[in-house]
């Protein structure tokens, strides 16, 4: 039996060496072996040293295109809400700054697409302002403007004048629910509003739709309606915002506004009532305000760029009182339909990724 074994390895030995010497030392330097038992094969370990560099290659590629993006993320722009990011084809609706992925979603989205955000910016402000102690009043004040912006990617934004949240979109397209808290006007706030009573803090919700086009103009509408306390009416705001120039260091932008206000607001905020009347001894005749356009003006925001993540935003806002509402004692008498707001923001921008 062990002669015929060794027969069987002595054949196998001639059948190796009538090889050429080559072929020979070919498969001794690549044993074409199993690599679960022997380890990987030649052929396997170049195709792993290529995959590795091609890795190596999109690392660089991307850490590139972070030094490109930090550059936009660390220089505050323009008004978060409408010009953010400079580089080219950026969607600028409702957004300050994008991240880079942003494009691969300018199709159809929803909520679920944000519930796990890859980016929230956060800005930070406060200022001086310069502004009519009521709307309607010539009483003017300096008061302290704190400024909060908050938007997470192209979902959630955030600011003084309330929040929207874009559940629907396309392109530069958003539509979504809208709501906004309005601070309370106090009869004390001015003599002229003695025997009106308070308006208490109202929550308004409602909806709104946005678009951007040209790369320069930023079209936004909001319809909400009052809930609970306050005046409980209803409120359409339009915007039209334009961008001017911007470079490095200074940008400008302006914005025309128009707001129509249903009869409840109107009561609340422009009505005099007879019992109000006789409440201010007849300081205040009595005047019925019905629902119609309210105001219409424009204002105009400076962005200075002053240091890494910090910018300094002056910024002035006049509006007009038409006749249905300037017509009120409380405007007529003692107010004035031409309303002027001057202020400015330093703002400090702060960003959060995943």
């Amino acid at each position: 039996m062990r002669s015929g074994i060794s027969y069987i390895v002595l054949a196998l030995a001639l059948s190796a060496a009538a090889g050429s010497p080559a072929t020979a030392q070919q498969n001794i330097d690549e044993p074409n072996l199993s690599p679960m038992l022997f380890g990987e094969t030649e052929e396997e370990r170049r195709e792993k040293i290529q995959k590795e560099r091609e890795q190596q290659r999109e690392a660089i590629e991307i850490s590139q295109e972070q030094a490109r993006d930090s550059q936009y993320i660390d220089e505050p722009r323009l008004d978060p809400l409408l010009f953010g990011p400079e580089y080219e084809d950026a969607d600028v609706t409702g957004t300050r700054i994008v991240s880079p992925d942003d494009e691969e979603r300018q199709g159809f989205f929803s909520a679920l697409n944000f519930l796990v955000p890859d980016e929230t910016n956060l800005s930070l402000g406060v200022g001086p302002v310069y502004k009519p102690d009521y709307f309607g009043s010539n009483d003017y004040e300096f008061d302290a403007d704190p400024q909060v912006y908050v938007k997470v990617r192209n979902f959630l934004f955030l600011d003084d004048d309330g929040a929207d949240i874009a559940l629907f979109g396309f392109s530069r397209f958003r539509i979504g629910p809208s709501l906004k808290i309005k601070g309370r006007r106090d009869q004390d706030d001015n003599a002229a509003l003695r025997g009106l009573g308070d308006v208490g803090t109202t929550f308004e919700f409602g909806g709104f739709v946005s678009t951007t086009f040209l790369d320069r103009f930023a079209a936004k509408a909001r319809v909400r309606h009052g809930l609970k306390t306050g005046h409980r009416g209803t409120v359409i705001d339009g915007t039209l915002t334009t961008l001017i120039f911007r470079t490095d260091a200074f940008s400008l932008a302006t914005a025309g506004q128009v707001r129509w206000v249903g009869e409840r607001y109107a009561d609340a905020y422009f009505t005099v009532t007879p019992e109000q009347s006789a409440r201010s001894m007849g300081v205040l005749a009595p005047y019925d305000a019905d629902s119609g356009f309210e105001s219409f003006g424009g204002s105009v925001t400076a962005y200075i760029n002053i240091a890494d993540r910090w910018s300094l935003n002056p910024y002035a806002e006049y509006r007009y009182i038409f006749d249905d509402f300037a017509n009120t004692p409380i405007i007529s008498q003692f107010g004035d339909r031409n309303q002027l707001v001057v202020g400015f923001h330093l703002m400090r921008e702060f960003t959060f990724t995943r």
